[in-house]
């Protein structure tokens, strides 16, 4: 076999990736992948757990030749029982029944549809031409201690088996669902959301190994008429497994074995396909994706060299030539060292005259990057903060091509970066190049630290504080929280978004090119916002992106019903056709007691009388 390819020798990280056999990174099952058909779900009337269901016949163990799987996330609404009212479940029977009887596709989220051009929406025809077989946590893993009957030893040995081959089910599953829909649970004090599903320690852990496997989109469920295919990381910015929350603090580390399995097999794969700048992506992300877990990364697949030099180290387990060349990617050593924010080997490539502020060639459209970032905006956006402080004093740039350093810290929820990006000069409050600051990105991913942190540091006026309030209701901060914080503050609850004013030209150009698609038939998620944002509310927004808690709040609050956006829509008009839940559907028509119930509950220091 030869070692050159287009004049250059290949580098040894190459040659091995190239002996490594075609199963090297599969995902091990040590437990049978069970199963149910999806016309045994759509029957069902209460969720039975996997015992019951393997006595009655109902489970099948999936192989290929069946047809396809899908991977079911969600949350638990009860420490003993996932869904013991059937909310979640008849909401995925009605998601399911509207994706098998309909034509067209599944719209990709805004963002993917914006970043990434070579992203594709999932035809529904997809659905449609093999039995799908689903499998669900309570369904396809052993339960122990079920109505009232001890665990044996065995139990417990089938169930942990099950659970360290999760990213063998994942990988083997053709779709993957993340079954987020807003369910108010008055006698657990809380409110389910899409948010705090991309809280939970558990629902990291799946949503990782999806992200991380050959077949990285999944698709969101909130209701069943919301419904659309995530593609990139920055289209629902969360956190590391180990950061996440776990009412067991043991399976915190439990986790750290599977997910550093996950991220073994996901380098190998790079490795046997040949993309190198995959593998260097992920291997310097470890450090992001282990925080927390108590477990080393893997420091190379490559015997080390002699001499203790870490920026040669650093350069041969990645596979890299030199430090002034780029990879086919587009990125240099620099922006690779800034993922795994290592000072020492950012150091040692700046004294051999790496340039701190290169940026990157290409976009990156797994991880929802455009082209023109830095070592900076990177190192701010995964929380390095010593690397942070150490570009910062060799004076990295922290206005950047597309968007300042400010609007990456915003985010990723960075509020220390926030702090060092403002002491080294950054403007708290600065643009991108459509139009939205950095407290107006914090808000519409829900980065609460963050935001309190560009709160101090830029001092918004109200209008700067409205246009935060419309964010967050438009993307992913919809939280009662929020929204209580930022009308506390003094935005105005009933702000209408106005394009010209609150838009940057290149950010005008976008919003209405994608009005005229919608016009001329193409309903996408993006099209559809586009079509009608001038004019709309945080209400309207709330509704439009199924964030119901976020529209409880905002009537609990005494948002207007009766206003009107540029096509002449109410409130009202963006629920019609749209399945909300009836506290929403009540406040609609005027009668808002249960919306205020909803948002108080959903608010970490509400207090609900729950009669029983």
């Amino acid at each position: 076999m030869s070692s050159c390819i287009f004049g250059q020798h290949r580098t040894p990280l190459a040659i091995y990736g190239l002996s490594l056999p075609n199963d090297a990174d599969a995902a091990p099952m040590h437990f049978p992948m069970y199963t149910v058909a999806a016309d045994v779900l759509l029957k069902m009337t209460r969720v039975e757990p996997h015992e019951m269901l393997k006595a009655n016949g109902e489970l099948v163990v999936f192989c290929e030749e069946l047809g396809k799987a899908a991977f079911v996330s969600h949350q638990w609404l009860a420490k003993d029982h996932p869904d013991p009212d059937f909310k979640q479940m008849r909401t995925l029977q009605n998601a399911l029944k509207r994706i098998l009887s309909s034509s067209g596709s599944l719209s990709l989220d805004f963002v993917t549809e914006s970043v990434v051009q070579t992203a594709k929406p999932l035809l529904m025809q997809d659905f449609q031409v093999h039995t799908l077989y689903f499998w669900y946590d309570y369904f396809s893993c052993p339960q122990l201690q079920r109505q009232g009957k001890a665990s044996d030893e065995t139990e417990y040995l089938h169930q942990a088996r099950a659970i360290s081959s999760i990213p063998g089910y994942i990988s083997a599953c053709h779709f993957f669902f993340a079954l987020c829909p807003v369910v108010d649970c008055p006698l657990q004090g809380k409110v389910l959301t899409a948010r705090t599903w991309s809280s939970r320690g558990w629902c990291r852990l799946e949503r990782a190994a999806r992200e991380l496997s050959p077949n990285s989109t999944w698709i969101l469920i909130q209701s069943e008429t919301s419904i659309e295919v995530v593609g990139t990381v920055l289209s629902f910015p969360t956190g590391p497994v180990g950061e996440g929350d776990f009412e067991i603090e043991e399976d915190r580390q439990r986790l750290a074995p599977v997910m550093r399995q996950i991220l073994v097999q996901k380098l190998l794969h790079c490795l046997r396909v040949g993309d190198l700048p995959g593998f260097r992506r992920h291997f310097n992300l470890q450090t992001v994706h282990l925080r927390r877990l108590e477990i080393e990364p893997v420091t190379g697949l490559l015997p080390s060299r002699e001499g203790g030099d870490v920026v040669l180290e650093f350069l041969h387990q990645n596979g890299l030539r030199s430090v002034g060349e780029a990879d086919r990617a587009g990125w240099w050593p620099l922006h690779y060292a800034a993922l795994a924010g290592s000072a020492a080997v950012l150091r040692g490539l700046l004294e051999k005259r790496a340039n701190v502020n290169r940026r990157t060639s290409k976009d990156e459209p797994m991880l929802g990057f455009p082209f023109g970032m830095s070592a900076l905006d990177l190192a701010v956006f995964f929380k390095h903060h010593e690397a942070t402080r150490l570009l910062l004093a060799q004076r990295a740039r922290v206005e950047g091509v597309l968007w300042p350093s400010a609007i990456m810290a915003a985010n990723s929820d960075n509020a220390e970066g926030v702090r060092l990006l403002c002491s080294a000069g950054a403007r708290p409050l600065a643009r991108n190049i459509l139009g939205p600051t950095s407290l107006r990105c914090a808000a519409g991913n829900g980065a609460a630290a963050a935001l309190e942190e560009l709160l101090v540091q830029g001092r918004p006026g109200p209008l700067e504080l409205s246009r935060a309030l419309f964010d967050a209701t438009l993307f992913r901060g919809g939280s009662a929280e929020l929204v209580r914080r930022l009308i506390g503050l003094r935005a105005d609850i009933d702000f209408q978004m106005n394009v010209p004013r609150d838009c940057r030209a290149l950010g005008r150009l976008l919003f209405a090119g994608k009005s005229l698609q919608y016009q001329l038939g193409r309903a996408t998620v993006l099209t559809t916002l586009a079509y009608h944002l001038h004019g709309s509310t945080p209400l309207m927004q709330a509704i439009r992106s199924a964030q119901f808690e976020a529209a409880a709040a905002l009537i609990a609050a005494g948002a207007r019903l009766d206003l009107c956006n540029c096509r002449r829509w109410t409130a009202a008009d963006f629920a019609r056709g749209q399945s909300v839940p009836r506290f929403l559907q009540l406040g609609l028509e005027g009668d808002p007691g249960e919306c205020r119930r909803v948002s108080s509950l959903a608010l970490s220091d509400g207090y609900v009388e729950v009669v029983l």
